[in-house]
């Protein structure tokens, strides 16, 4: 396995900077054996965690920018996006992993999305990923993907933030063939953080594993917030019930503020 071809982004800034020693506990216990660079995008602070590499973007202008100057500065072809709320909370079977990887490379895979989500691949590609056809409302993810750096870079606009690249870079993305996405889960995780706040039952799942976050920095989201949240969830299921050719028009014309 070519290992220096893939690099691991966590996707971050400093406003989350207290987000970073649980994931990376998570993410060291289930995944001790990860074979690639890791890199942590940050805007001027260091992070303080052994054998990791900073990459500093400095004033935080918006997401697609910090993302194309920390792009710059990796070397990698392919970099594997993480974001530092999403703590892994099973074991990462690495060999599995490095075989798909692997098949990414020798077929010049643009895209590969590794998680589950409501909206799956397109079409049957083989046993272990489909095609995401040009149209589909997911296309661009930003959620635990393989992303081949130079298209990922063509796609990025300046001003835009992660759920706005979502919707338009989905959009640009029609532009490229060989987007994938894995029939079952690679990576499971925990989405911890909805709006700047810890989602209670992520942070009792966290906890349960003998990880205790400082909750001094960041808020947990109290019973209305947990409604929301809820109601966004519902909303995202319903958008599943549309049929596939309708989906982006509806969520670009009705649909204002971004999915969890």
């Amino acid at each position: 396995m070519k290992s220096s071809e893939i690099a691991v982004l966590v996707v971050s800034c400093d406003k989350y900077s207290d987000l970073w020693q649980p994931f990376f506990e998570c993410f060291r216990r289930y995944w001790p054996d990860c074979p690639y660079q890791v890199y942590l995008l940050s805007n001027y602070e260091e992070a303080g965690i052994q054998g990791l590499e900073v990459i500093k973007t400095g004033e935080d202008k918006s997401w697609s920018e910090n993302m194309i100057k920390a792009l710059q500065q990796i070397e990698h072809r392919y970099i594997f996006m993480f974001l530092e709320d999403l703590f892994l909370y099973k074991p990462v079977n690495n060999n599995r992993v490095v075989d798909l990887f692997q098949w990414a490379l020798e077929n010049d895979v643009n895209y590969l999305r590794m998680a589950l989500r409501r909206h799956r691949a397109d079409k049957i590609y083989n046993d272990k990923v489909g095609i995401i056809n040009k149209g589909s409302i997911y296309r661009a993810s930003t959620v635990m993907a393989l992303w081949k750096k130079n298209v990922l870079l063509n796609l990025l606009e300046p001003g835009e933030s992660a759920w706005q690249f979502e919707i338009e870079g989905t959009v640009r993305a029609d532009r490229y063939d060989k987007f994938y996405a894995t029939w079952s889960n690679y990576f499971y995780t925990i989405n911890t953080v909805f709006r700047g706040k810890w989602v209670p039952s992520a942070l009792r799942k966290v906890k349960r594993r003998g990880i205790d976050p400082d909750l001094q920095q960041r808020e947990v989201m109290n019973c209305g917030d947990c409604l929301k949240l809820k109601l966004l969830e519902f909303r995202s299921f319903l958008l599943t019930l549309i049929p596939v050719r309708f989906r982006r028009k509806i969520r670009k014309r009705f649909i204002k503020k971004p999915f969890i």
